[in-house]
């Protein structure tokens, strides 16, 4: 069994909110966007620490109706299916339910309909509780694992309570106490030191026979006797009691306590044993009778990045990604970091943008047959140039190339826009390096919630991000250079308005290019042009009121004054 697809509704600062997801999905946006309310609709739905309140997740602004509701679509196995309720089953193999957290609907017996109902052939919620008692329900669609943000290392390893390392130990030692060699003798052993402790006498003359004749004396009236039985070790005495565990520094030589290293390896050794945990859980028991028993763990990771370096986060990413593809196994992320966004860019419809809007958290997604089609439209500038200097190559007409562009493109600089309240799209790296200078030295005062200054790499690749902003509904800006609107450049003009979309707060442009704007010479050599840029503001060389002017033109590019409305 496998989630395809999520909906929300009026849960804390969610209206309406419907993403699909796959194996691996991760969650964008920026601080205080809506992510956790996101992935905690999830953990309500699955009641994982974490139960509805009326006072704390209804949402504080004006609602359609009282309703809030999780509901979740699955695609099932061929087994999960036939085994499935028949009034249940939707086509394609998919199963559609919703968890009620508070209603005004009522069920057969007069109350709030509360609880899982699923969907019936007619795709009409059914007025049963998806099988029932509620503790049979949630366990028919799964479990859920959450790691959150903060995480006390002491929860995944106790020994005397649920925990990943209790879970991986007690799996082991049931499996080998049926066969171990050394546990029959362990057994042995303790039998015969169970018969021998009772006669066995301290210096003072008691013994535990002694205590169970006493006590049976003062019971015989009763027609009574009193017993003490020593009980033979078990597995889950041996973890609970006689295990424990320390971490060896190979550094220093030493065993030490886990709490003595630092969070990043604390958080890494939380993943690893739940990641283990899922490797060693033994298969579901064969029912005496077919019944819908799925197999499900999804696991949610916020902000995985979280006191790792860089290159950890790229490694553990790409973990997470392995994880995901296994059979029985999902991934929901979320995350600031650019790194795990880059490395998911070869596979856009698995990230999902979180942003919001009038106190309301939106999602935006690349859907599959939307990235189609944003590589069908990029390629409309390939017939633009043909005939001119800059006509594509033959590689480049193929829509595959799309797809590679935006794999080497989003690296992990540039997909710091996905975090970004306000993108301004700018040609290339001489436009970037001014304008982060202008903000740098107050020369430009950044508005609320910050703006990403992206380089484009040319204006005939501006139109290609202004296509992925939209969908994924980040707000966004466009400044290039006319370059006096000469053939093909009026044609490259008329694309990049053509790619407005909603999201697109403003386009404007240089007449010919930024060094005409300024008044100051142009370098001969294209790769020189940031660096020659930068020298000549250095030594004072630009006119200020050219400055003033730009700066005047940025301002009303990037000032949105926090109220775009779409």
């Amino acid at each position: 069994m496998q989630i395809t697809s999520i909906s929300i509704h009026n849960f804390r600062s969610i209206d309406d909110c419907l993403f699909h997801i796959d194996d691996y999905t991760l969650i964008i946006g920026a601080n205080n966007a809506g992510k956790s309310n996101v992935m905690d609709a999830l953990r309500i739905f699955y009641e994982k620490e974490i139960k509805y309140e009326k006072q704390r997740d209804f949402p504080k602004f004006e609602t359609d109706d009282k309703d809030c509701w999780v509901e979740i679509e699955y695609k099932l196995t061929e087994d999960e299916y036939s085994n499935l309720k028949e009034d249940w089953k939707q086509p394609d193999n998919h199963l559609r339910v919703r968890k009620y957290l508070d209603t005004t609907e009522k069920g057969k017996d007069g109350k709030p309909k509360l609880g899982i109902y699923a969907y019936d052939k007619n795709t009409e919620i059914s007025d049963e509780h998806f099988y029932g008692a509620k503790n049979v329900q949630q366990g028919k669609l799964g479990d859920i694992v959450y790691i959150p943000a903060v995480s006390k290392l002491d929860e995944h390893t106790k020994l005397s309570g649920p925990s990943a390392l209790r879970e991986i130990l007690n799996d082991i030692l049931k499996k080998l106490v049926k066969t171990s060699e050394s546990f029959k003798h362990l057994t042995t052993e303790f039998e015969s030191f169970s018969n021998n402790i009772k006669n066995e006498k301290t210096e003072d003359k008691k013994s535990i026979m002694g205590l169970e004749s006493d006590i049976s004396t003062e019971l015989e009236e009763w027609g009574a006797s009193f017993e003490l039985d020593i009980n033979p070790v078990t597995e889950a005495d041996i973890v609970k009691n006689l295990v424990s565990y320390k971490i060896l520094d190979k550094n220093l030589n030493e065993r030490m306590d886990a709490t003595q290293f630092g969070q990043g390896f604390q958080r890494h050794l939380i993943f690893t044993l739940i990641r283990t945990a899922a490797k060693y859980q033994s298969p579901l028991a064969p029912g005496k009778k077919k019944e819908f028993k799925p197999e499900l763990t999804v696991l949610i990771f916020e902000e995985p990045e979280a006191f790792l370096h860089p290159m950890q986060q790229i490694m553990l990413c790409r973990s997470l990604k392995s994880i995901g593809e296994t059979q029985g196994n999902q991934i929901f992320t979320s995350s600031h970091s650019p790194n795990f966004v880059s490395h998911n860019s070869g596979d856009l419809p698995s990230i999902v943008s979180i942003n919001k809007q009038d106190k309301k958290t939106e999602t935006g997604q690349i859907g599959a047959e939307t990235l189609q089609s944003i590589f069908s439209d990029n390629q409309q500038i390939n017939d633009m140039l043909k005939g001119t200097s800059y006509e594509a190559e033959i590689d480049d007409l193929k829509e595959e190339m799309e797809a590679v562009k935006y794999f080497l493109w989003l690296n992990s600089e540039r997909c710091g826009m996905f975090f970004a309240r306000q993108v301004l799209l700018v040609e290339g790296p001489t436009e970037r390096m001014l304008i982060d200078f202008l903000f740098d030295t107050g020369s430009l005062e950044m508005p609320n919630g910050g703006v990403f200054v992206l380089d484009c790499l040319g204006k005939f690749n501006i139109h290609r991000f202004m296509n992925i902003l939209g969908p994924l509904k980040i707000s966004h800006a466009v400044l290039y250079d006319a370059d006096g609107d000469k053939p093909p450049h009026e044609k490259i003009k008329q694309l990049i308005e053509e790619s407005r979309n909603v999201y697109t707060t403003n386009i404007d442009t240089f007449p010919i290019d930024i060094e005409d704007f300024l008044k100051i010479e142009k370098s001969k050599k294209k790769h020189r042009k940031p660096q020659h840029l930068m020298l000549k503001l250095k030594e004072d060389k630009v006119d200020p009121k050219k400055i003033d002017e730009l700066v005047v033109k940025i301002d009303a590019l990037v000032k949105y004054k926090n109220d775009v409305k779409h």
